[in-house]
């Protein structure tokens, strides 16, 4: 046993923490000390500052200059939510959500329809595949009031549901590549543009989908009564959210 604890122990020796870590060179901040120029995030009544306002409006405006620069060499084929052009109208769209500016939504618009050119049918889920940028683009068309594109990019996100349904599809359940991504991307849909927009029997075969593929799992390693719903990722247990039970259990339960 001590052998064991050791080993543990080796995994989490200082050579290894420096590795993904770095040292805070800062002392911890004393609020009893002045701040100069900078009177803190917020005023007497707890709110944010209108001058730390300002600071992280241009800080903002900073970042997505530095952002547009950098997507000059981006890949121009990665549609995806999770590190393409897709990601980048979430951003956009965000941000309209908070500062209401159209140019915001205009940027949002652009960078989805070049996701929406890229479509290749291989992935299905939100962050990785074509859900995402169907996803994204029903909710960038429903703000610009531009019905006609939004149902389109709907009806197209919910033709996925047959190989997302598929006996034969070699699809697992988790988060960043399966069924859940899927399925977040309908629940996503139904929670900016309304509850209906999606109907629930879609989200409900998917959901029931998941739980008899949980439950057989389960039941072929003998895990029925520690976890009645069991899920893999290259036949391994995962707990996280990207691959792991955490992700899962929660779409569902969102469902």
């Amino acid at each position: 046993m001590g052998e064991n604890v050791s080993k543990r122990l080796k995994l989490l020796s200082a050579p290894d923490l420096e590795e993904r870590s770095f040292l805070n060179p800062f002392p911890d901040w004393d609020h009893s000390e002045p701040d100069g120029d900078f009177s803190g995030p917020l005023d007497a009544d707890g709110k944010v500052s209108a001058a730390f306002q300002k600071k992280l409006q241009n800080k903002i405006t900073d970042l997505l200059q530095q952002m547009e620069e950098g997507l000059r060499t981006a890949d121009p084929h990665d549609f995806s939510t999770y590190t393409g052009w897709t990601g980048i109208a979430l951003l956009y769209l965000h941000l309209h959500r908070v500062s209401s500016e159209a140019s915001h939504l205009q940027r949002a618009l652009d960078y989805v329809k070049r996701s929406l050119r890229n479509l290749n049918g291989r992935k299905v889920t939100f962050l990785c595949g074509d859900a995402g940028p169907l996803a994204v683009g029903a909710v960038v068309y429903h703000r610009l009031k531009n019905t006609e594109d939004s149902k389109d990019c709907i009806s197209k996100l919910l033709q996925l549901q047959r190989a997302v349904l598929s006996a034969d599809a070699d699809i697992p359940d988790e988060l960043l590549c399966g069924r859940g991504g899927y399925l977040f991307a309908l629940l996503y849909v139904n929670q900016e543009m309304g509850a209906d927009t999606v109907d629930q029997d879609a989200i409900t075969q998917v959901v029931s989908a998941m739980v008899e593929s949980g439950k057989k799992l389960s039941a072929e390693r003998k895990q029925t009564e520690r976890c009645p719903l069991l899920y893999e990722w290259h036949r391994k247990p995962y707990v996280g959210a990207a691959h792991g039970l955490a992700a899962v259990y929660y779409l569902l339960m969102q469902s």
